[in-house]
């Protein structure tokens, strides 16, 4: 709008110059400023009208008078420009090999890491993912989602080999969670079943089975002579079945109760197998080939349909809120939730640092990438079609006005000074060369 206001002043100032250099033609008709005067304002005034007219014609019939040839050529030419926008936005600036390039200068796995991480901190993101999973829990229909997560599954377990990846997991989980506090909660939840009081009855079965087992085996001589030396030592208190019981009970109780400490040789041994097995899964063929024939062969014989549909309704059960369970509550859901956010959070940083799968993920995603530009390119022009299309006459003129109107003021504001230069180059070509020299002939 002040680029505006100056080619307006500018266009003014030329007329009442004009009207200025008539007068005082008119009253010193022997002087040459005046005439020089009239030039310049005469010439300054006309290139400011028709840059005035020329640009009020691309938009709008000038002084609304339609008669006029040539004018309001944008609202006129609306069609055909939507189709030379749509044509130059597809053909040109977003063509298909350009946005191929474009799409292959980038990585684009990094670009959305990078987005991700710029979006808002860790907790924001894991808050998301949360919220995302809860709702989608709630709203899905289970048994179709479980066919088709079957169908997934068995397929992509058959094309894949899951032994170095059971490896790379197992040992993440070994590295960065707390498979202790598991273990530790596991000996807790052992060490109450042992201290019901059915246990010590259940201890004493079993010796007694295993008594009848022994009595009942081998020859009738060895059948015999077992029973004799048992009544024997029965009768001198040297076997007694209750007292063993007793025994066992109580060396249960203390084994689970060191159990609970993390140096417990059992739990150091158990780990230092899981750390072997997790090496031997990524490293060894032999382990890689008989996991695979393993999984392959369980594949075949098996279902993971009811499975799959038990699982999640059980996690819906689990994680959605509003969801009744007599076995969960809400410290549950709170711990399981920090745990998949725990969970979550070490995956991520783990992708974020493996190269290998990063790389293997480009992959994919610029052939995804590549086959979308091919098969959907037409949709930048239809797009660009249908948001112009929503314009009217009046909009359109006025949003490409609103982008050029600077350039298009600067334009007047250079006719009228272009032109008042012409006219002042005119006036001493005509009276100070030509007229001279004409003279000088005639002379």
């Amino acid at each position: 709008m002040k680029m505006r206001r100056k080619a307006n002043l500018s266009l003014i100032l030329l007329a009442l110059l004009f009207l200025i250099a008539a007068i005082c033609v008119y009253r010193l008709p022997g002087q040459w400023w005046p005439r020089m005067l009239l030039y310049v304002s005469e010439a300054g005034l006309v290139g400011a009208l028709a840059d005035l007219f020329a640009i009020t014609a691309l938009f709008r019939h000038p002084l609304g008078l339609k008669i006029l040839p040539h004018t309001a050529i944008i609202p006129k030419n609306r069609d055909k420009l939507v189709d030379g926008v749509v044509s130059m936005v597809e053909e040109q600036l977003l063509s298909k090999n350009m946005l191929k390039e474009k799409a292959q200068e980038y990585h684009l796995v990094e670009l959305a890491i990078s987005l991700v991480e710029r979006k808002g901190d860790k907790e924001k993101i894991l808050e998301q993912a949360w919220n995302f999973l809860v709702a989608s829990l709630e709203k899905m229909e289970l048994s179709g989602l479980a066919a088709r997560l079957d169908k997934q599954v068995r397929g992509g377990l058959q094309r894949i080999n899951l032994s170095p990846y059971a490896g790379r997991i197992l040992k993440w989980v070994l590295d960065h969670s707390d498979y202790q506090a598991w273990f530790t909660q596991l000996a807790d939840f052992a060490a109450e079943r042992i201290s019901h009081s059915d246990t010590k009855q259940q201890i004493r079965e079993m010796l007694v089975q295993e008594k009848e087992n022994m009595l009942n085996t081998g020859g009738s001589f060895s059948r015999w002579f077992k029973k004799q030396l048992v009544q024997i030592a029965e009768s001198s208190n040297a076997l007694n079945l209750d007292e063993a019981a007793d025994v066992l009970y109580d060396d249960l109780q203390r084994f689970m109760l060191e159990l609970r400490n993390p140096d417990h040789e059992l739990r150091v041994l158990v780990a230092d197998m899981l750390y072997k097995l997790a090496a031997d899964l990524e490293e060894r063929a032999e382990l890689s080939q008989a996991v695979d024939a393993w999984k392959n062969e369980l594949l075949e014989k098996i279902s993971l349909l009811p499975s799959v549909n038990a699982l999640l309704a059980n996690l819906r059960n689990l994680l959605a809120p509003n969801a009744e369970s007599p076995y969960v509550n809400a410290d549950t859901r709170l711990n399981i939730r920090n745990f998949i956010n725990r969970f979550i959070g070490g995956c991520w940083e783990w992708f974020k640092q493996d190269q290998e799968i990063k790389n293997w993920l480009e992959g994919y995603v610029q052939e995804f990438v590549q086959k979308i530009i091919e098969t959907e390119h037409a949709l930048v022009g239809q797009i660009v079609r249908t948001t112009l299309n929503e314009f009217t006459e009046q909009r359109l003129v006025e949003f490409i006005e609103s982008k050029v109107d600077t350039d298009l003021q600067r334009i007047r504001l250079n006719g009228a000074l272009v032109g008042a230069a012409l006219g002042a180059v005119f006036y001493i070509l005509l009276h100070g060369v030509y007229g001279p020299l004409l003279n000088l002939l005639n002379g």
